[in-house]
């Protein structure tokens, strides 16, 4: 066939895939011819990496966001072109030509940005309303469209509106949808590559995940508030579908945080830190193949199996065609079982080595999952790590996909198991039942099988009764074997019938006790205030009021015991005032004074005349305190004999006052 027939096919093919509308072409070439403004600017590789655009002085420069290897923490690496002259916001990675898309937040003026981080103006896009802020921003997952959220009020106010930039027309004509009266202010937004219709938002004002319909120009809110999540400036996908964010947790002020974001329920955790951002923005290309690996289980033993699971997320927008999967487990790590949905051809290593080697793979679109089971080698022990590669992918989506380790926020990083020694050790468990009690024998292993002392081969035992246990772990190559004698504690508490106590008297609680000390007290109620103490045996106390208390108390063998006791509280309120005294001198009831079975507070005490002349007056004294009392004088001289009245406010102990009236006869 000759060459200029090839070259006529292809270049039809190339012109039906662009009407189909191809979501993620990365074809490089192509686009140079069809618009050369691209020629000037050099390209980004999709790898799923996560871009930041950050303004700390009124000029952005835009990073690349990474998770470092050596600390966890996050690390912004700066762009080589640095800073652009102005503020970046609404950025968007567009996967149909591999840069990123962005608008001036003063101006409103379109750029695009390559992968230098140098910003090529596109200049004002036509329509576009400029009393407008757009600090929100993502492409569209066609590549068509400049996605943007405007706020009104500056970056303080509410969001009024979604505008649609046409990335395909000249001039970029923008659209715009109003958004209904809302109480929200969303400063960033990016789309699902597993669901391109669903555009999620993070709602700084209320703290919440939300969803942006792009056909209503309305955001729902189908997420409760989510207080860890303050304001994120970025949040961005992987090819997974997974959801992250960077910014502040709510009260810190500063965007330091890395988060993921769980778009089922809106719940979100923070990963890592790195440094603070401000006035920030930011994107991914999630349009990509990825692979995660993961190992069951995560810490194993001599002679057993592990199974690692390979799952491959492809949302490149089409199958990737002739791709090769290779990884090198450990020395002696030698395959046993290989389950392959994504076929291929194995062309080196597999079952009974240590290498897996797959050729010719068709990977679909979605997320496949390969798993290799292996044996591990009896001499096996301490940490493992190794690392698959997924290679044959274009090179705008990097051409090569390593493994990463879902269990870190690290990106990129091999996968690790722990191979541990053959032991058991049931001495980390209690050898006294505490009555009552189950003793759950739970050895930590990393594997192997059980043979227990009562023929049961199940990984735990529950101890119901005292007695000697014994267990034997076997691995196929090795066993272990460990015992213990485990005894039946007793542990008996009581504090006694409940008690009464007349108000103002106190008393001591004795706690009686049977098993084995020393034994750690804790008592509970709700006047403890009034407690001697309240860690140990016998505390007293002068209640005011009913109370009831607890006691918990744990013995040495860490068994513990439950009592309580109510306090009732006698409150007399008697009052004996006399109805006649002589103040003779003889020493017998000589003094007017009101008496109680305690001492009580007397706030005010007054005698009268019969015509109400005040006679004596006293105040803050107590009861039965006959040097406080009348003793029938009036200004230094006696008063002739007669009938007086008298009124006596007395207050008691728990703060009650009672006013008592009468009158009193005066004998000479």
């Amino acid at each position: 066939m000759p060459a200029y027939h090839h070259t006529y096919k292809r270049y039809v093919f190339l012109l039906k895939a662009m009407k189909f509308k191809m979501k993620h072409l990365a074809f490089l070439p192509f686009w140079a011819l069809v618009c050369p403004c691209l020629t000037g600017q050099q390209p980004f590789t999709c790898r799923g990496s996560f871009y930041l655009a950050i303004a700390p002085q009124s000029s952005s420069t835009v990073y690349e966001v990474q998770v470092s290897q050596a600390t966890g923490n996050v690390t912004f690496n700066g762009l080589p072109a640095g800073p652009v002259g102005f503020v970046l916001n609404g950025l968007g990675y567009r996967s149909t030509d591999n840069f990123i898309y962005a608008v001036d937040s003063d101006t409103g003026g379109l750029y695009r940005i390559d992968s230098n981080g140098a910003a090529f103006s596109l200049g004002r896009p036509e329509g576009m309303p400029s009393s407008a802020s757009y600090p929100a921003g993502d492409v569209s997952p066609d590549g068509k469209s400049l996605v943007l959220l405007s706020v009104s009020g500056g970056f303080n106010g509410s969001t009024e509106a979604i505008l649609f930039v046409d990335l395909e027309t000249a001039g970029y004509p923008a659209r715009t949808v109003n958004f209904p009266s809302n109480h929200s202010a969303v400063y960033d937004i990016a789309f699902d590559p597993t669901d391109e219709a669903t555009l999620y938002g993070w709602d700084a004002l209320n703290q919440r995940l939300v969803i942006i319909d792009t056909q209503e120009g309305q955001i729902l809110t189908p997420f409760p508030t989510d207080n860890t999540g303050g304001t994120l400036g970025s949040i961005f996908f992987d090819a997974f579908g997974n959801l992250f964010g960077y910014g502040s947790s709510p009260g810190t002020g500063s965007q330091n945080s890395f988060f993921a974001i769980d778009k089922t329920t809106g719940e979100v955790t923070i990963e890592a830190t790195g440094p603070a951002a401000q006035r920030s923005d930011g994107c991914s290309c999630p349009y990509t193949v990825q692979m995660k690996k993961r190992v069951e289980p995560v810490q194993a033993i001599p002679c057993t199996e592990l199974t690692y699971y390979f799952e491959m997320a492809n949302a490149s927008g089409r199958v990737q065609v002739n791709l090769t999967f290779e990884d090198v487990f450990p020395e002696g790590f030698l395959i046993t079982a290989i389950d392959n949905p994504v076929g291929g051809t194995i062309t080196a290593g597999g079952i009974g080595t240590n290498r897996l080697r797959i050729e010719r793979i068709n990977l679909p679109e979605g997320r496949s999952e390969l798993a290799v089971t292996v044996n591990v080698p009896d001499d096996a022990f301490g940490v493992y790590k190794n690392q698959a590669t997924l290679s044959g992918l274009p090179e705008g989506l990097g051409a090569i996909a390593v493994s990463d380790n879902p269990a870190t926020a690290i990106q990129n990083d091999s996968t690790n198991v722990f191979i541990d020694s053959l032991s058991i050790d049931l001495g980390e468990f209690p050898n006294a039942l505490c009555p009552g009690e189950t003793i759950t024998l739970a050895p930590t292993v990393a594997g192997g099988s059980f043979l227990w002392s009562d023929g049961s081969a199940g990984p735990e035992l529950a101890v119901k009764q005292g007695g000697n246990y014994s267990v034997t772990l076997s691995s196929g190559c090795d066993e272990a074997s460990d015992s213990v004698f485990i005894t039946e504690a007793t542990l008996r508490l009581s504090l006694g019938a409940d008690r009464e106590v007349f108000l103002g008297d106190s008393l001591a609680l004795q706690a009686d006790i049977v098993g084995s000390p020393p034994f750690n007290y804790q008592w509970l109620g709700d006047t403890l205030s009034i407690l001697s103490c309240t860690s140990c045996a016998s505390p007293t106390l002068r209640p005011f009021n009913d109370t009831f208390y607890f006691l918990s108390i744990t013995d040495a063998n860490g068994c513990t015991a439950l009592d309580s006791i109510a306090i009732r509280v006698l409150k007399d309120r008697n009052v004996y005032i006399p109805n006649a005294f002589s103040p003779n001198g003889d020493g017998r009831n000589d003094t007017f004074y009101p008496q109680s079975r305690k001492s009580e507070e007397v706030a005010v005490f007054r005698v009268f005349t019969r015509w109400g002349e005040l006679v004596f007056e006293t105040t803050d004294v107590f009861t039965n305190d006959s040097r406080n009392g009348w003793d029938g004088r009036f200004k230094g001289r006696p008063v002739p004999a007669g009938v007086h009245t008298y009124m006596v406010e007395v207050r008691f102990l728990d703060g009650l006052v009672r006013k008592f009236r009468g009158d009193v006869q005066l004998v000479r």
